[in-house]
């Protein structure tokens, strides 16, 4: 069953800030999703430069409402905790942002705490994070 999913299966990103948190829980620190492909959760390409996809990665973030533990725009590391609105469980999600050679690169993880199966919660959160974070580059284009 699935719980860790993202848009690089052969080097996903990694949780630094959530390092200890992830490594408390039962699922663990290490990316368990294996290769896994989920249609739309695939690396994204964006004509942006770094910094500005950074902050719009950073300002879809906190409208999906997600608890930022870490936003290092030198780095391109966004990590942060979504709760779910039924049962309150914590899944800790990862965004990767790289120049690109005709702008960014994103990768974005999501992985739940526990449980071994998410039931698609992780690929929706993503997809659904893919179009909150196209709808703020509509509005700074």
């Amino acid at each position: 069953m699935i719980h860790d999913v993202s848009t690089d299966t052969d080097d996903p990103p990694q949780f630094i800030a959530l390092r200890e948190t992830r490594l408390a829980c039962r699922n663990g620190l290490e990316y368990s999703g294996g290769k896994q492909r989920y249609p739309g959760i695939e690396p994204q390409h964006f004509t942006q430069p770094h910094a500005q996809l950074f902050q719009a990665a950073l300002a879809a973030a906190n409208a999906m409402q997600w608890h930022i533990a870490a936003a290092i725009e030198s780095e391109g590391r966004i990590e942060a905790t979504a709760t779910t609105r039924l049962l309150r469980f914590k899944d800790d999600v990862v965004i990767r942002i790289c120049p690109a050679t005709d702008g960014s690169r994103l990768d974005v993880r999501s992985a739940s705490r526990v449980g071994s199966s998410d039931f698609g919660a992780n690929a929706r959160r993503i997809r659904a994070f893919l179009l909150e974070l196209n709808n703020h580059l509509k509005t700074i284009t």
